[in-house]
């Protein structure tokens, strides 16, 4: 996934513009691609920003309480007694915050609000939220890759380890570092089921660890093969490698 790809993808979080299903994944996401969780917080900041020169409307009650809820519902805050704090300094009634669960954030009440002004706050308010969860993404317990795998080139030479997640991200540290010619890319391709074949998980340009989501597939098993090939930009025009093998390796299970 490209920068650009990140970024409008960031947005669409941002403006509460995604179903439950997008929301949750990008959540997830954003615990193992520091990339696309540094773009959420960019435009998290310039919302921000962008709001601070605009006069203060009022916002029903309802929705701040539903607010308050969604912030005490977050991993970091659950059973805390900084939920407490934050939410009364707020001016917002105590609930409960021993509540667990993911940050469902998206847009409160979109549709109670008129006008610029009205989703500028909206925005202001989701972006607060967002900036308090990536900040309890610092002290969250590190994710766990499902399995792990050490790519060799054709003479048992290491050439890359990957790490792949339950929600289809899967990191690649690159060992050596790859010649791509201009014209060419690097493409990550696993195989799950012999019937199915081959499917890409991205491409990347150069030797750098870099972090791709890729399409929703079946959780990573142990055994299961992995690979990277050099293709013609911006990759293989048939959904199948068609270059070099530069590196492959199956899949390991690490102990818990």
């Amino acid at each position: 996934m490209s920068h650009e790809e990140r970024m409008a993808r960031a947005g669409d979080y941002v403006l509460g513009l995604m179903d439950d299903h997008e929301r949750e994944r990008a959540e997830r996401d954003m615990t193992v691609d520091a990339e696309f969780r540094d773009c959420v917080h960019l435009l998290a900041e310039r919302l921000h920003a962008f709001d601070q020169n605009v006069d203060p409307m009022p916002a029903p009650e309802a929705m701040w309480g539903t607010i308050a809820a969604r912030i005490a519902d977050m991993p970091q805050m659950a059973g805390d007694e900084v939920a407490r704090e934050r939410l009364a300094s707020m001016g917002i009634p105590q609930i409960d915050t021993s509540r667990k669960g993911f940050l469902r954030v998206r847009r409160p009440y979109a549709h109670q609000f008129g006008g610029w002004r009205g989703g500028v706050m909206a925005a202001s308010v989701l972006a607060a939220v967002v900036v308090g969860y990536l900040a309890g993404q610092s002290t969250a317990p590190a994710p766990q890759p499902i399995v792990v795998v050490l790519l060799n080139d054709d003479n048992d030479v290491p050439g890359a380890f990957v790490e792949a997640y339950g929600n289809d991200a899967v990191r690649v540290v690159p060992l050596v570092d790859f010649d791509v010619p201009q014209g060419k890319t690097l493409e990550v391709w696993t195989l799950y089921d012999q019937a199915v074949g081959p499917v890409s998980l991205g491409t990347f340009q150069r030797a750098s660890e870099v972090t791709l989501l890729g399409p929703d597939l079946p959780t990573p098993r142990a055994q299961q093969l992995y690979e990277i090939t050099l293709e013609d930009a911006p990759g293989s025009p048939i959904g199948r490698p068609t270059g070099p093998i530069l590196a492959k390796g199956l899949a390991i299970t690490p102990p818990r």
